[in-house]
């Protein structure tokens, strides 16, 4: 059964640019090798992160998630079967001053979300927009 978790964090104070950057690399990495599919996204200390996938694959790595040391104040506001994946792949993005407030990002990651109930949707594509300021 796919299984879908999402939530947000902040990044600890002492995450250097260089930690979010393996951060983004080894989910990467990760994410793809056991067909998680998903999308995290890192802004001013905060990051948002859905992933779907296997819910035997998907639960043992939120566990994994919410233990690691480079991120605290997690709050999941998203768990539950998934008929169809929102995402195509796996996605991560930096949210910066450049691309903050650029509609076709914000397009193109509340796209991604269109497949969940609307109450999901609502959430999410709040959590989504707050990202973007």
């Amino acid at each position: 059964m796919r299984y879908a978790i999402s939530y947000v964090s902040t990044a600890n104070i002492d995450l250097q640019q260089q930690g979010v950057n393996d951060i983004m690399n080894e989910t990467n990495i990760y994410n793809k090798g056991q067909e998680i599919t998903g999308i995290l996204l890192y802004n001013k200390r905060s990051f948002f992160q859905l992933i779907e996938g296997e819910k035997e694959i998907i639960q043992p790595l939120y566990e994994k998630i919410i233990k690691d040391s480079r991120h605290q104040d997690i709050i999941k506001f998203l768990e539950k079967p998934v008929f169809r994946p929102a995402f195509d792949g796996y996605l991560t993005d930096f949210i910066t001053d450049s691309n903050k407030f650029d509609p076709a990002h914000l397009k193109d990651y509340l796209h991604y979300i269109e497949v969940l109930e609307p109450e999901s949707q609502r959430s999410l594509k709040r959590v989504i927009e707050l990202m973007m300021v």
